[in-house]
């Protein structure tokens, strides 16, 4: 039995006219724009920490001015460059009206922050992140609150944009996020558009929560996931051309029949015959003769 001849190679252009190459290269750039879209949303997000870190870097460690000197009076946005810049303001703690923000983690445990309103001399408010203090036995609320220092203490700290709010309805005296404007509702007056956190107290108190730190600046994973999936877009393309070149050189053999088994015999030819007529003995045996 003779060997079946490779296929002759065909152009290439050939082969991409055909219906499921077509449809393979619709394919193949649909997915290469998803993966840029992806690449790009993963360079965005390594971008944006890279704008965070550099303001961090710029106004944490900066001196402290005036509060009027970034915010002109309690309705002025924060504006975007000056966050974390320390400021410095004198007022007197309203232990009152004190909001604990629940399910704040610090190295790995969870508990709340305290924001304590500090009233300016002209009656707005500055709410004042004094820091962290651990959940309580029962994790409904902590077993102790640390007191402001009373009477006029000044204050620096760093400013920082209010977080969205959220629709749930906390226990008494505490919030999910620092939402100045719900929070405001409960001091009352003139309230800032930014909070500060706490980076120094004076007088002092003995007991105070637990400062927080300076803000993460690992960039994390982005930059790396965004050369990934550029990478994937460019394979997409690598590989349709590499099968495509394939199919073209006919490297990709069409399906035979099995060779190198044992034939059948060929079956006896009988004799025409009119129809409805039976092959006597004698053509029987003629036939397997042959």
């Amino acid at each position: 039995m003779s060997e079946a001849l490779p296929p002759e190679p065909v152009p290439v252009l050939t082969v991409l006219r055909r219906p499921g190459w077509v449809w393979g290269l619709v394919a193949v750039v649909g997915l290469a724009v998803l993966f840029v879209f992806l690449g790009e949303w993963q360079f965005g997000r390594h971008e944006g920490k890279v704008v965070r870190n550099t303001k961090i870097d710029t106004n944490y460690a900066a001196e402290p001015v005036p509060l009027t000197d970034l915010l002109a009076s309690p309705s002025t946005a924060l504006p975007a460059t000056v966050v974390w810049r320390p400021v410095q303001v004198s007022g007197h703690y309203e232990p009152a009206s004190t909001v604990l923000i629940r399910n704040r983690p610090l190295n790995g445990d969870y508990g709340y922050e305290v924001v304590v309103p500090l009233r300016l001399g002209d009656g707005s408010a500055l709410l004042v992140d004094r820091g962290w203090i651990p959940n309580g036995r029962t994790g409904a609320a902590p077993d102790a609150v640390p007191a402001p220092p009373a009477g006029t203490v000044t204050v620096i700290a760093r400013l920082r944009p209010g977080e969205p709010g959220l629709s749930r309805t906390p226990p008494p005296g505490q919030e999910e996020r620092i939402d100045l404007a719900r929070i405001g509702l409960r001091v009352g007056g003139p309230v800032y558009q930014a909070y500060g956190v706490l980076a120094q107290e004076s007088p002092a108190p003995v007991d105070a929560p637990a400062a927080l730190p300076r803000p993460d600046e690992d960039l994390g994973p982005h930059l790396a996931y965004a050369w990934q999936w550029y990478g994937f877009a460019l394979s997409a393309f690598v590989l349709y051309g590499y099968y495509l070149r394939k199919e073209a050189r006919g490297d990709v053999p069409s399906p035979q029949p099995p060779s190198g088994g044992p034939s059948l015999p060929a079956l006896p030819r009988l004799p025409r015959r009119s129809r409805g007529a039976e092959p006597t003995d004698e053509e029987w045996e003629d036939a397997a003769d042959r």
